[in-house]
């Protein structure tokens, strides 16, 4: 389901931070690998597109934001940005998983190339780094003609579940995410990888397909998504966590 809405997206889960706006069907982004500077780019980035766009903050129909998971401190920042612009702005605000957003991004782009045209329902399974030796996962399907979308939850497991996981995948499964540095074993499961990370322009593709006349389609508060407690070691745990790699 496609709108003519305004719909002003960010993306922080992961190394990449992006902004994206779509107004009267054009569609102005920014996109950059910042490490560790999101948080000093991103609201430039959103007055640069507003900027271009030629209209308001005030204008935008809906905010919307990768929740994660991904980076602790990235998914806060997108989440605490959207808020702090919804409360501004007074306007509504949808998350959208962050896996979910890379699997769109590689398939809007395969399918606009016209690599996948013999395909009319497309699975995907896409695979994010969770560091602590754990692996973010989420699967689905896209249909080229209906435009409909589905996808599981994500979880988080070992990269031992995750394999065990891709076993019941669809032979033609399309792999994406960013495990291929790290999990290179879970790549070669796929006859197509594509190494990629979350964009925001990816997120307002996901938010046009949503009935945005439903109230149910909009979140009370922007929440980051973590899938994780314990998000973090400890000094001491980090110190016990040395010695037993100089043991080993």
């Amino acid at each position: 389901m496609m709108n003519n809405y305004s719909i002003l997206a960010v993306e922080t889960s992961t190394l990449a931070c992006s902004v994206a706006l779509t107004v009267k069907g054009q569609m102005y982004q920014r996109y950059e690998h910042l490490p560790q500077k999101h948080a000093l780019r991103l609201l430039e980035m959103v007055d640069e597109v507003l900027g271009e766009a030629k209209i308001k903050g005030s204008e935008v129909d809906v905010l919307a934001y990768g929740e994660g998971p991904g980076a602790f401190t990235g998914v806060r920042i997108a989440a605490g940005v959207v808020q702090g612009l919804s409360l501004g702005w007074d306007k509504p605000v949808i998350g959208v998983s962050s896996l979910e957003a890379m699997a769109e991004r590689v398939l809007s782009e395969m399918v606009t190339s016209n690599k996948i045209s013999n395909l009319v329902e497309i699975p995907w399974c896409a695979l994010m780094d969770a560091r602590m030796k754990e692996v973010y996962i989420q699967s689905g399907s896209f249909n080229v003609n209906t435009k409909a979308w589905k996808a599981s939850e994500v979880c988080l497991v070992s990269p031992e579940e995750a394999r065990a996981r891709l076993e019941s995948l669809k032979a033609n499964c399309i792999g994406l995410g960013d495990v291929v540095t790290e999990y290179p074993c879970l790549t070669q499961r796929f006859s197509t990888w594509v190494d990629t990370q979350p964009s925001a322009m990816a997120v307002v593709q996901l938010v046009q397909r949503m009935d945005l006349e439903c109230e149910s389609a909009y979140q009370p508060l922007a929440l980051p998504v973590y899938l994780r407690n314990h998000v973090a070691d400890t000094i001491q745990e980090r110190l016990e966590n040395r010695l037993k790699k100089h043991r080993g």
